[in-house]
Parts: structure tokens; sequence; C-alpha cells
């Protein structure tokens, strides 16, 4: 809001405590590690968004008697569309040439959606981690917080109509409206905390659990807050209890965190604490809150954050790994800021053409909607035409996602009450079991052929993210499968039942900080590493019980970017798509070790590795000498390439399940 905008009623602390919300959010999105809870700063637009709009529409409503919602509307199309098309649009366009070509229709649905402010139920529907940071980041994903705002836009002045219209009958318009937003704090605060451990991804992205950040803003915003403190001690001593408790929550709170159920209340009460603060006596943050810098940067601060993400992100693909070059585009996105404030956001607002006229106000903001929408459209149209010509069909098919734990080609067998997919043939002499997270998935297709070959019975068992052995594993979000206990359980039965001649583990090696000691806490990275070794090697040593030998595939080197996006964009070559020896193994070290440890404390000597097939010298590659894409995302192994690996494979196996050296001299 700007002092124009508000007329009399105006609190330049606010839009300096703006501030205090984007430098936090913009320093966690560019990769500072000083701050991991930097992404609560949206929290904190929240508080300030629900306190401003509610003392906005209060007053409106005591004044008139009523909430001219037309108007209202009109103001938010002014100040948030133009600037929010601009940046779309261009997001689109530099998305499209920077982007890998399999991911324009995303891109493309994402630009609409954020448009149409309903970014946050999309990403919702496709369960979008907010918090993982690997390759193929949409740019659009910051737009999920405003399809937040918006919707709060639409309905909030619904209600506070509704409160007049009870009010007219025989009760205050306050009392009214502070038992309707007593309820929507306390059912959307419960909402969140109950559906953080269970769905977090809905807890994360939708409005229900997150009104009642809002909502209790809206309360503070019934109350006489300019009457609360009139003591300059006081209000400072509740202003820096505000910024404390904010510094708390970016410094100590981090993506591995359930967040946000309970844990919001920190970026709430911070700043709650900061509003009530400065509604009285002026306390000595003032100066600070009310400084230019302050107010300058929390006026941009809108612009700032529509261009700080999409910059960013497009930094992260040309420069994959490189802090210096999203640290840049995070300072050239101020500066781009301030330009799309200056030129776009402010003269547009106030443009006398529009702030005249409702009606032209609403055919322009739907015209420019439309207008994204097209060039969306045409983003999606030209990467449809692009993918049915090559090299673009071949690396479509190399991307192409690991199937579904489905049984094509196979045999469904039930032991007890679990089914299990026996590959191969049914009744060969020979037994193997394949075992593991996504990281044995990607094999399956290799496996099933080397086993129709061999005349091997084979049973292949995995589960994404979900190590084969009892280890207790989280998400980012520090949230288990409910799948993954039940499913080893399932597959412990099934190995007992079948005796397997062979069982051959394969886990990825990148589960680092989402190991957890048995009541969910954080465990040092030395005693995660331990606890996967041990884990792996009593794994090795129920498998031999069994009377099975032991095979291991130690995990393919991961990529810091995706390297089949990368030959797929228009700029892409295969030498640009490569990755050196350190950085494809830097993902996968701790745990690669662990492994390796556990390998030779339990003599297992057979051990199948891609280094050699993948990686030459100091570089890994993206490509194999075939012309053959190697990869389907960062870490998993396109089915293509795998299909090229049967032979080795084979031979693989057959020294696993005779007892054998493998590799051999």
């Amino acid at each position: 809001m700007s002092e124009n905008a508000a007329g009399a009623w105006y609190r330049r602390d606010i839009t300096g405590m703006r501030s205090l919300a984007i430098i936090p959010v913009v320093a966690f999105h560019a990769g500072a590690t000083v701050i991991p809870g930097g992404f609560i700063g949206v929290d904190v637009f929240y508080v300030i968004s629900g306190f401003l709009i509610t003392t906005i529409l209060l007053r409106e409503a005591e004044k008139t008697g009523r909430i001219a919602l037309g108007l209202f509307w009109a103001k938010r199309i002014r100040r948030l569309v133009p600037a929010l098309v601009v940046t779309v649009v261009f997001t689109l366009v530099v998305g499209a040439l920077v982007g890998s070509v399999l991911g324009w229709d995303s891109l493309a649905l994402q630009g609409a959606a954020s448009v149409f402010y309903v970014a946050n139920i999309l990403f919702w529907r496709e369960s979008t981690n907010y918090f993982d940071t690997g390759s193929g980041l949409s740019p659009f994903l910051h737009m999920w917080s405003l399809g937040v705002e918006e919707q709060f836009y639409v309905v909030w002045p619904l209600i506070l109509i509704a409160g007049i219209w009870i009010a007219a009958r025989r009760f205050t318009l306050r009392s009214v409206l502070a038992v309707a937003f007593s309820i929507v704090f306390v059912g959307s605060l419960a909402l969140s905390v109950f559906l953080t451990p269970v769905s977090p991804n809905a807890a994360f992205y939708l409005l229900p659990t997150r009104a009642w950040e809002f909502a209790g803003a809206g309360l503070l915003a019934l109350l006489p807050v300019t009457a609360v403190i009139r003591s300059r001690v006081v209000a400072t001593v509740v202003g820096l209890t505000g910024v404390a408790v904010l510094v708390a929550g970016f410094v100590f709170l981090s993506e591995a965190d359930a967040y946000p159920g309970y844990l919001a209340l920190v970026p709430f009460v911070g700043t709650m604490l900061l509003i009530v603060a400065g509604g009285g006596a002026r306390s000595a943050l003032a100066p600070a809150l009310e400084s230019r810098p302050a107010v300058w940067i929390g006026n941009v601060s809108y612009s700032w954050y529509l261009w700080h993400w999409p910059l960013i992100v497009f930094a992260k693909e040309l420069f994959p790994g490189s802090a210096p070059a999203m640290a840049v585009a995070a300072v050239l996105s101020l500066g781009v800021a301030a330009l799309s404030y200056s030129f776009i956001e402010q003269p547009l607002r106030f443009r006398p053409f529009l702030a005249a006229s409702v009606r032209r106000t609403y055919f322009v903001g739907l015209a420019a909607t439309v207008a994204t929408v097209v060039v969306a459209f045409g983003v999606f149209a030209a990467g449809s035409a692009m993918l049915r010509t090559e090299p673009m069909r071949t690396y479509a098919k190399a991307a192409e996602t690991l199937p579904a734990r489905d049984c094509s080609g196979g045999t469904v067998e039930t032991f007890g009450s679990v089914d299990a997919c026996i590959l191969g043939d049914p009744s060969g002499e020979k037994t193997i079991a394949v075992i593991g997270d996504s990281h044995a998935g990607h094999w399956r297709g290799a496996a099933e052929a080397l086993a129709e070959q061999a005349g091997y019975r084979l049973v292949f068992r995995w589960l994404s993210s979900c190590p084969s052995m009892d280890v207790p594993v989280t998400d980012l979000q520090g949230v288990k499968d409910p799948q993954c206990e039940p499913y080893r359980a399932q597959t412990t039965k099934i190995l007992d039942a079948v005796r397997p001649d062979a069982v051959i583990i394969s886990n990825a090696n990148a589960y680092d900080g989402r190991i957890r000691g048995a009541n969910g806490e954080h465990l040092p990275l030395s005693d995660q590493q331990e606890r996967w070794r041990d884990a792996l090697g009593q794994q090795i040593e129920w498998a031999r019980g069994l009377g099975a030998q032991v095979g291991v595939v130690r995990d393919n080197p991961r990529m810091l970017f995706n390297p089949t996006a990368c030959l797929s964009t228009l700029h892409g070559s295969q030498s640009e798509c490569e990755s050196d020896w350190d950085s494809a193994h830097e993902l996968i070290r701790t745990f690669d070790e662990a492994t390796q440890e556990a390998i030779a404390d339990e003599s297992v000597a057979s051990v199948f590795s891609t280094d050699d097939a993948i990686c030459t010298g100091d570089v890994c590659r993206a490509v194999d000498t075939s012309g053959v894409p190697i990869y389907q995302d960062q870490s998993h192994l396109s089915e293509m390439w795998t299909m090229t690996q049967v032979s080795r494979l084979a031979q693989f196996v057959a020294a696993t399940e005779r007892g054998e050296a493998f590799p051999t001299d």
C-alpha cells in the first residue's frame, strides 16, 4: 500500500515491515544458509495483508454502512495484475528459451494458473515439494503464495459483507466480525496442525490451512491498536520481542521441519507484535522501520517477489551449482523490481483512465489475462510440435517416468495375503530377487530382459524413497511415508516364502538429512551414515540366512541438474550437459561410503557399479557413445540406457547366484 492510496490512514512502519518479509524470502531462495527459515517471510506478508485489508474494509463499512465490492476488487486488479502479467509473459518466453522443451507443457500450464491465481492449487495437485531444490524447478513456484493471497481477497470482503448484514439486525459489526474471524482462526489453525504431518502439501499450499494467519490479523484490526500501548518503553519491548521471534524463526526453522502447522505461529506472533508495537507510542524501532531504505524495499516488495524467483531459477538452469550466479540473480531482480514498480505497477495502478472506471479496470484486467493465456498456449503448442521431431522424441522417451509397480509382462503369485510380481520364467530353476527403492526400479526393464534370456524366476520389489533395509527415512519436510514400513514387511514375507537363490540390493544413496532417530529426531550425519551401514549389513546377513547369495548395486552418479532436460533445451549440447566427476558424486558420497563399508564388512564379492560406463576420466556423460541418453532425470537412469546394460547386468547376476566375484579380472 502506498501513502497516496491509503489517504489519511497510513502506517509507514508497516510498509517498512514488508522489507523484513521479502529480504529473507529472496535470500532463502538464493541459497543463503544463514537463514534456513527465510521462507517464513511469506507468512509475514499474510499477517500484514490480513491486518491492512481488514482495517481498510472495516473503516469503509463503519463509515458508509456498506462495502463497495466491485470497487475493492477493481483496486486489487490495478494493484496486482499489471506487474503480474508482465512477469508471467517474460517467464514464459525466457523459460521456453532456457528450459527443456520437455517441460514446455508444464511451463504453459503453470503460467496460466498463475494469472488466474490458482497456482497453489495446481502445485498441490501435482504434489510439488516446495523445498525440493533439485533440477526441474518451476519458475512459477513462488506464485503459490499469490494464489493464496488473492483467494483471501475474494473471500474476505464477502465475510465482512455478511457481517454487515447480520449486524444490521441486532448486533454490533465488530462483535459479529470477532466471532466470525475467531471461528476461521481456530478452525483453520486446527486444520493446519492436523494436515501438516499427514498431508504436508495440502497444508502448505491451500488457503483453508493458511486462512488463520489472515483471520488472526483481522482480529487485531478489530481492536483499538493505537490505544493499546501508550508507553514508548513498552512499545519498544513489544517491538524488540517481535523482531526476536522473527529472527529466531529465520535462523532456527528449516525445510526439515514440518511446516506450516503450529510452527507457523512463530512468524505470526512476531509480526503481530510488531504491528501492535507500531500502533501506539512511537517505539525505538520506528526510525528503522520507517527509514527510506526500509520503506523503499517495502514499496517494491511485490514486484521484487514476482521477479526474484524466475531470475534465480534461470540462473540455476544456465549455471548449475553456481552459488554466485544465484546471488547475482537475486540482486539483479531487485533492480528489475524497481523498474517494474516505477514504470508498470504504480503508473497503471493510479492511471486516471482506469481509476475512474470499475468497468474499464475489469475489461483491461481481463484482456491482459487473456493475452497472457494466449502466450502460454503458444508455448504449449510450440512444445507439442517440437516433441514430434528428432532428437526431441528420443529425449522425451528417455525422460519417461518410472512405471508404476504393476505387473505388466509378469504373473502375480500370492504368498499368504501378499501378492508378488514374478517376471522372467515363472517356472525357472533359479529365483532371483531384486529389492530396493526407485534406484532399483529403474533397472526393471533390463532385469526382466535378462531374466527372460537366462530363464530366471525374477521377484522384483521397489518403492520410491523407501530403502529396502530397515532404516527410518522421511521426506525433506520430515514426514514418513506410511507405505514404506508395511512394504518392507511384505517384501520380507515374500522372500521368506520364495527362498531366492540370489538377492540383489539396489538403493539410492542421497538420503542425507532424511534418516531420523526412533522418535523422529534429527541425527548428526555421522550417525545417519552409521545407521545406513548397519542396516545394510543386517539385510545382507538376513538374505544369506535365507540361503541366498547377495549382490549389491552401488548407486549411480547423480547430477546437479537434469542431463536429459539439458539436452532437450534449445541451447543444449552434449558437452554442456556433462558433469565433472566430483560434482556427480557429491550428493551420494556420504552413503556410498557407508554402503562400501557394509560391503567390505560383510565380504560381499559381487558388486555392480555404473561408474565406468557413465564416467570417463573426470567427466560423467549425459549421452553414451552410441548416442543414447543415460538419464531419466538428475538421478534416475533412463530405461533406454539401462537396456543397453543387459549383457553386463546378466554377468553380474550370474556371478552373484554362483557366489563369485563381480567384476571379474
